[in-house]
């Protein structure tokens, strides 16, 4: 054993729950903060400056850096496709109430089993009416309403098709007669420009979506 030498001491600064990859899912962590000592005979004595602070999972004891805490975990990025699914449904069935074409039963139908099928448990129609009900469009101005900030959220979750696929799944719903009004349309933009997918590419999926539906 060396008579001198430094070792770095840690202690807890913090707690918290991110996703463990070695244990395969969300974890209770650690944040630790340490700092390096010089020692004698094992004995701290003198301090020599902070070492950087690292994430410890409570159950394999493996170490991340403090930047997994900006990766979302498996119950955030669940919370956050049930809130941007439900956003964007609304927003497009409000557009055509809003230009007096109220929705369908099978449009309702197909609304109510998208929330449902996201992760919305117990969604049914009457929860669909005292939504549709509440004032307010969701998606009108992205960035600054609540709804446009939740699809957003989602976006950052979702990979180029995987976005792609969550707008032609929310124009579904909105097919009556098997093709979208403007209103619905306008608000397909919208959601489009909330999870960075283009205009040009917005109609594509609209015109795919359409056409499938006629097939």
């Amino acid at each position: 054993m060396s008579l001198v030498g430094w070792r770095t001491l840690y202690r807890t600064v913090g707690r918290g729950v991110a996703h463990c990859e070695r244990c395969g899912g969300d974890r209770a962590i650690w944040r630790r903060a340490g700092r390096r000592w010089m020692h004698l005979l094992g004995v701290p004595l003198v301090p020599a400056g902070a070492a950087a602070e690292h994430l410890a999972c409570t159950v394999c004891q493996t170490c991340y850096r403090v930047e997994l805490l900006a990766v979302p975990t498996v119950a955030q990025m669940r919370a956050a496709l049930a809130a941007g699914t439900k956003a964007a449904v609304l927003a497009v069935l409000r557009a055509g109430c809003a230009a007096a074409r109220p929705p369908s039963p099978a449009t309702r139908r197909r609304a109510v089993d998208l929330i449902r099928r996201s992760g919305v448990a117990g969604y049914g129609e009457d929860s669909l009416a005292r939504d549709l009900a509440a004032a307010g469009d969701p998606v009108a101005r992205p960035g600054s309403e609540p709804g446009g900030l939740v699809i957003e959220r989602l976006a950052l979750q979702l990979e180029e098709h995987a976005r792609e696929w969550f707008l032609a799944s929310v124009v579904q719903v909105g097919l009556d007669g098997g093709r979208l009004g403007e209103p619905e349309r306008a608000a397909v933009g919208a959601i489009a420009r909330c999870l960075g997918v283009s205009q040009a590419r917005a109609s594509d999926v609209i015109w795919m979506a359409e056409a499938a539906q006629a097939g």
